[in-house]
Parts: structure tokens; C-alpha cells; sequence
């Protein structure tokens, strides 16, 4: 389209004239495919992005100044490309867990689990420990120490044993009967 054209299509667009605004929306309607498809990359939605770039444009012809001397179809290339690239950015990092992978069957949100995870044995050890802390308390202040150093500092017996000087018998006694006591409190049976 020449410039004169299109400055008077954009002037009957301006007035709500359907006949030059299609003739604008059909008109541009190359340069919009082009930045879809150099900026968006989801080819199955162009309907939709057409869509946009016809309100683009539509928007463009309210918003251009004649008077600046800036052509038309300049002004509507940047217009179209800062819309087009912002709708390419909040695009960017959105990938659907459903969708499968590039030259994959089995989609991402399978790639990702872990077959080894146990979310609910996890779940029930962290409420398990909960309770315990609220449990803790009710021991003599030894008996807590010990239960504390080896399951929360996940520190052997023998090992707490040589760190304080005193037999590892003695500090398996000291847990089996802090054992007990909580067993006693969580209202278990007691095994051992």
C-alpha cells in the first residue's frame, strides 16, 4: 500500500469506518503473521494472535499522531513488535508439566517425579517428629539430651558416648529408658 492510501485509510479508520479499518486489519495482516511467527512460536494459536494484532492495530490508529511525520506502517511495525515480543516474554518460562517433551512420549511432570519419594512416610515422619518434640519436654533433662543427640543430630551412641567419657552401656541404657518413657506418653505398647 502507498503512504497516501494508507493515511487515508487510517483517517476513515479513525471515524469507525468498518470499510477502512478491515481494509487496514487485511492490509497489515502479512507483517502481523511475520512477528507471530518470529516472536510467539505457538503456530497453533495464530487465530488468536491474529486476533490481537487487529485490536494492535486497531489501537494504533487512535493512537498515531499525523503530524509527528512518522509513516503509518512505521509506527504500526513498532507497535505490533513491543506488543508481540511482551506477549513472547510472559510466554517465556511457561512450560506445561502435561506437555510432552521434545522427542518424548511421556510427559515432563513424569521426567520429573521421583520414583523413590515417599510423600506421605515423609509427611507422617515430619508429624511424627512434631509430637515428639511436644513429648520431649516430659522427660528428665538426661533422657531428652540423649534423644535429642542421636535423633535430631543423628549422632551414633558410641559415638556421644566417647565424646562425654562415659561407656556406650551406659548411654543405651540412658535411651532404652527414655525409649520407654515416650512410649509411655504416646500411650504405645511397650515392646522392647
Amino acid at each position: 500500500m502507498e503512504n497516501n492510501e494508507i493515511i487515508s485509510l487510517v483517517r476513515g479508520a479513525r471515524k469507525k469506518e468498518p470499510k477502512c479499518q478491515l481494509a487496514l486489519i487485511e492490509g497489515f495482516r502479512p507483517l502481523v503473521v511475520s512477528l507471530i511467527r518470529r516472536y510467539v512460536y505457538e503456530q497453533d494459536a495464530l487465530d488468536d494472535y491474529l486476533s490481537e494484532g487487529a485490536i494492535v492495530i486497531l489501537n494504533s490508529v487512535d493512537t498515531y499522531d499525523e503530524a509527528l511525520g512518522v509513516p503509518f506502517s512505521g509506527y504500526l511495525k513498532k507497535e505490533l513488535f513491543y506488543y508481540f515480543v511482551d506477549v513472547a516474554k510472559s510466554h517465556k518460562n511457561s512450560t506445561s508439566l502435561d506437555a510432552p517433551g521434545k522427542n518424548e512420549t511421556s510427559s515432563l511432570l513424569d521426567t520429573l517425579m521421583d520414583k523413590n519419594a515417599d510423600i506421605e512416610g515423609d509427611y507422617l515422619h515430619h508429624e511424627d517428629l512434631s509430637a515428639l518434640l511436644l513429648y520431649l519436654p516430659q522427660l528428665r533433662e538426661r533422657q531428652r539430651w540423649i534423644i535429642e543427640e542421636h535423633y535430631f543430630k543423628n549422632r551414633s551412641i558410641k559415638d556421644i558416648a566417647q565424646s562425654i567419657g562415659v561407656s556406650s552401656n551406659s548411654l543405651v541404657k540412658l535411651h532404652r529408658r527414655a525409649i520407654q518413657d515416650l512410649r509411655t506418653y504416646f500411650g504405645m505398647d511397650l515392646v522392647n
